[in-house]
């Protein structure tokens, strides 16, 4: 350690400082992060106590985390902790790390402590920066779920996460409201796996979450995420586990309803395609130009659908020519639409033929049905219904 690190940490504190006080991103830290982070366990040799503290501060809010450090500087740590609590719901665009994070570490807010403690040791602290580390490994909820013995070694710790979903009413984040909530942090459903994982506090997890005690955050999405993390852990649950399995039941049964609610399960059944009710099944169509060559799947000239048996992502249609631009929608709305074409539009799967003939008449693009690309999996009945649904 040198005072070149020193002044490297000082200029951060300093920048930090200012941008916060004018509530913004600071300068420094985008461009010196990759310095930075590795000091951060190394404060106490390089700056004073209350260098420390704002270090600390503007550090866990930045970084979204807390440093391991020792048990001399624990009672800076925790100083700098609550002196950001007041300022843990600011929105905009300062960071500012999530509530959800922070209690489980600490053990304590602003509105008070959870029952397992609060963490005023070294070790007990670097065990739960851990677990923190483990849930942020990942860059998707099905890497995550791929990932299932990674979880298991910090279910005893179940007990004090489900403390922290209860303390804080299963809202990991009070910066936004419904439309810019973060329902697929990965943090919190890492968490939530970790749950699930441990035979003490599933149940009740699932119970919170759906009997409705709690106010959740756009809560159809998130009984959906919950519902693909059950199903897996339901090969490990136990003989006596009956609760847990009669509202994993419950919970299928919704998302079962969801599902067959959709247009493309509608579609699917008018078709008579030979899909499972609960088979999770996907259909590619490429549809060249009339004359295209070479293979639809790599055509420049050509019209895309896709087609999936699931509520929040139904169907995609994509049309592009390499003269006239592109065109896009999905049953939620319209993306781009430089080719002028009409609009399929929400509940009109069905007409995807109609439309075809509609592009051909009124834009002049004839893409070719008998030359179609289908793609079902090793489903050839249901591609030859599909060929057929294409050309009625």
């Amino acid at each position: 350690m040198t005072d070149t690190d020193a002044d490297l940490l000082r200029t951060f504190i300093a920048d930090e400082n200012e941008a916060f006080a004018d509530r913004r991103q600071g300068k420094f830290w985008p461009a010196n992060h990759h310095r930075i982070g590795p000091l951060a366990t190394k404060v106490s040799g390089l700056l004073d106590p209350n260098e420390q503290i704002d270090f600390y501060f503007h550090f866990m809010r930045i970084a979204g985390g807390a440093p391991s450090v020792g048990d001399k500087e624990m009672p800076l740590l925790l100083e700098a902790y609550r002196r950001m609590l007041p300022f843990l719901d600011l929105g905009g665009v300062i960071p500012m790390s999530r509530r959800h994070k922070l209690l489980f570490v600490f053990g304590f807010d602003d509105t008070g402590a959870l029952s397992s403690g609060e963490t005023i040791s070294a070790k007990a602290l670097k065990a739960r920066l851990k677990l923190m580390a483990q849930v942020g490994n990942y860059t998707t909820m099905p890497a995550q779920r791929d990932k299932k013995a990674k979880f298991v070694p910090f279910a005893d710790e179940a007990v004090r996460i489900l403390e922290v979903f209860q303390h804080l009413g299963y809202r990991h984040d009070r910066r936004y409201g419904e439309d810019l909530y973060d329902v697929t942090n990965l943090s919190f459903w890492g968490m939530v796996f970790i749950c699930l994982l441990n035979k003490a506090t599933r149940a009740e997890l699932v119970a919170d979450m759906i009997e409705g005690k709690y106010d959740l955050m756009r809560r159809v999405e998130q009984l959906a995420i919950l519902h693909r993390y059950i199903e897996t852990v339901l090969p490990d649950i136990e003989p006596d586990e009956e609760r847990f399995r009669s509202l994993a039941r419950q919970l299928k049964d919704i998302e079962l309803a969801r599902r067959n609610a959709t247009e493309s399960v509608a579609l699917a059944q008018r078709l008579g395609l030979p899909f499972g009710d609960d088979e999770d099944w996907e259909i590619h169509i490429a549809i060249p130009l009339r004359g295209t060559e070479g293979h639809p799947l790599i055509a420049r000239n050509v019209v895309r659908l896709q087609i999936r048996p699931n509520p929040d992502w139904q169907w995609e249609l994509n049309a592009r020519t390499i003269e006239r631009g592109e065109f896009s929608e999905s049953e939620t709305k319209t993306y781009r639409n430089d080719l002028g074409f009409p609009v399929l539009g929400c509940g009109n799967l069905h007409a995807f033929p109609t439309w075809l003939r509609q592009v051909r008449e009124k834009n002049g693009l004839d893409f070719d049905t008998g030359a179609a690309d289908i793609r079902v999996g090793r489903k050839r009945a249901a591609a030859k219904l599909l060929v057929q649904w294409l050309e009625s």
